[in-house]
């Protein structure tokens, strides 16, 4: 059985609306029903509610009322109006309560549909924003809790991944002649994949490498750029999105993402991934004053120090 889009409550006096409501959402979503808004403040607190549903003139415990209480039993409870008296003041009263829209009495089956699934979209829009800066911060606090420079890259590959929820993710440094990429840090993808051999900064990674801007490759099958063609559909990779890292103007690798499935990416999403590429920035400027480097870390200090020598980075 198909699991529904989400959970939602509608709050009515009149029985014949409940019953109307519910026959043209139930088929999407689970829905519940209450006449009172006592009763429905008990709902609520049931918790797992996504959309309340609610009439403005009731008797009791009318809907701007019902709104008060119940965002305050659940401050994140999207909420839509229904009234017959739609005027003006009783609009941005309900708006200025936490109601996202409304909807005028009567209404078709194909308004309240149309209205419910933009609600939900933008709800679940909303939380995985929220979820997106959570855990870019949790990744932040933890980069700033150590001075291992191994330590950071293999944390931001990780929170890549769990932020943009991608198959993989890859930190790659240019050597010293900034001719080949080295990955230097990666999660979600396979040794095999990740050790197939010599990034050249003439394919691919060419354009993030040269013009310092990120890359997409939306179909590795097809896309010339792409180096290792048939390991990347060994490795059920579809597309590539690339940043650039850069230090003092300086593209220094990238920060890549790889998906299992074709995937278009949003300005949201690019600002998340130029979010982490500075925290890689970031810690490389932090590395000239470490005082100690564990041995096998000094791989990755030598070729930062050979490339960023002659600056003074390190």
């Amino acid at each position: 059985m198909e699991k529904k889009k989400g959970k939602i409550l509608v709050l009515d006096d009149e029985q014949i609306v409940l019953d109307s409501v519910s026959r043209v959402l139930e088929e999407e979503y689970e829905v519940r029903t209450s006449q009172r808004g006592s009763d429905a403040v008990e709902i609520i607190k049931e918790g797992g509610f996504d959309i309340l549903i609610t009439d403005m003139k009731m008797p009791g415990m009318d809907g701007i009322e019902a709104m008060e209480t119940l965002s305050e039993v659940d401050p994140d409870l999207s909420m839509i109006m229904l009234t017959g008296y739609s005027t003006v003041d009783s609009a941005v009263k309900a708006m200025k309560l936490g109601a996202v829209d409304y909807i005028k009495k009567p209404f078709t089956p194909e308004q309240l549909t149309e209205l419910v699934d933009k609600v939900m979209a933008e709800r679940r829009k909303r939380f995985e924003r929220r979820y997106r800066e959570d855990t870019f911060e949790e990744v932040k606090n933890a980069i700033s809790s150590t001075l291992n420079l191994k330590e950071v890259l293999n944390l931001i590959v990780e929170g890549v991944v769990k932020v943009m929820k991608v198959k993989g993710s890859t930190l790659s440094l240019l050597d010293k002649k900034r001719e080949k990429l080295r990955v230097y840090a990666h999660h979600g993808l396979s040794r095999d994949y990740v050790e197939k051999g010599p990034l050249d900064a003439s394919t691919s990674l060419g354009d993030t490498l040269r013009s310092g801007k990120h890359v997409w490759v939306k179909d590795v099958s097809s896309d010339s750029r792409v180096q290792y063609v048939q390991e990347a559909l060994r490795e059920g990779i579809v597309s590539i999105f690339s940043v650039p890292m850069i230090v003092r103007n300086t593209v220094i690798g990238a920060l890549r993402v790889y998906t299992s499935e074709p995937r278009e990416f949003t300005e949201e999403d690019t600002k998340f991934l130029y979010g982490f590429a500075e925290q890689v920035a970031s810690a490389i400027e932090n590395a000239r004053s470490y005082e100690d480097v564990k041995d096998e870390y000094e791989a990755l200090r030598d070729d930062l120090w050979d490339f960023f020598d002659k600056d003074g980075y390190l």
